[in-house]
């Protein structure tokens, strides 16, 4: 049970959800979701206080990463610049830092990007462009500008097509010709308190595993990378990875 303490703390955020409509309803409950969350998490230590992220160093440890989320990065990549979206406070970047000449970060929520700060700083790390999202876009207005965009464990958070599709279409417009996308998305039926690709659950009362959506044929996510102007669709299916429980993951990937 709520607390009333709590609940009075809450209360003008349900009041002013209630009274938003679609998207900007969606965008909003995320946003507060993802601010708490990091709000009361850590990253000045070895031993990370961590309620964004979830099994930190098992998502660190597993390989899939390696062999598909970054599948086509090679020595050459050392002299360009990535984006991770949804970077959250930084673990991607803390982990590839050594894989790319720079690795910029975007999140929907300004205390990710600031736990995302001091994440780097403990790791020594020399601070890249991090950009605070609307929720819907990419945070910054580059055009024909990233080697490489990538994203895991964040664009199956996003229970909204239309979101979804609005942030494919402003990676496509932030990459350099011939630039790649790499994202990692849930994929099958069976992930309880997830909806379909195609649907827009503007409603959700929370993100972050506890309202997904799911991919449940690899031709969804191709045509609409295709529309977009995406070529050369990639795709492999995988165990799920840890700390959820979609079916299994799908990886993919597409170049501009």
């Amino acid at each position: 049970m709520i607390q009333l303490s709590t609940l009075f703390k809450i209360l003008p955020q349900i009041v002013k959800w209630a009274f938003l409509k679609d998207d900007k309803k969606y965008l909003y409950m995320q946003k507060v979701a993802y601010q708490n969350a990091a709000r009361n998490s850590t990253y000045d230590s070895k031993n990370k206080d961590d309620f964004v992220v979830g099994s930190y160093e098992e998502q660190n440890k597993w390989e899939d990463y390696d062999k598909y989320l970054m599948k086509y990065i090679d020595s050459t990549f050392q002299e360009k610049i990535a984006l991770d979206f949804g970077c959250g406070p930084g673990r991607n970047i803390v982990k590839y830092n050594k894989w790319f000449k720079q690795i910029d970060g975007c999140d929907i929520s300004k205390n990710n990007i600031n736990n995302a700060k001091t994440n780097l700083n403990y790791h020594k790390i020399s601070l890249p462009d991090l950009y605070v999202t609307n929720g819907d876009d990419l945070g910054t207005e580059h055009e024909n500008y990233y080697d490489f965009i990538f994203s895991s464990i964040a664009m199956q958070h996003i229970c909204v097509y239309d979101i979804r599709f609005s942030i494919l279409t402003k990676m496509y417009k932030s990459l350099k010709k011939d630039g790649r996308i790499s994202i990692q998305m849930g994929y099958g039926k069976a992930k309880k308190n997830s909806v379909g690709y195609y649907e827009n659950d503007f409603n959700a009362i929370g993100s972050n595993g506890s309202k997904d959506t799911r991919i449940e044929d690899p031709n969804e996510i191709k045509k609409d990378l295709e529309n977009i102007g995406f070529k050369q669709f990639e795709h492999w299916i995988r165990p799920v990875g840890p700390g959820d429980d979609h079916s299994n993951w799908i990886f993919f990937t597409a170049s501009k």
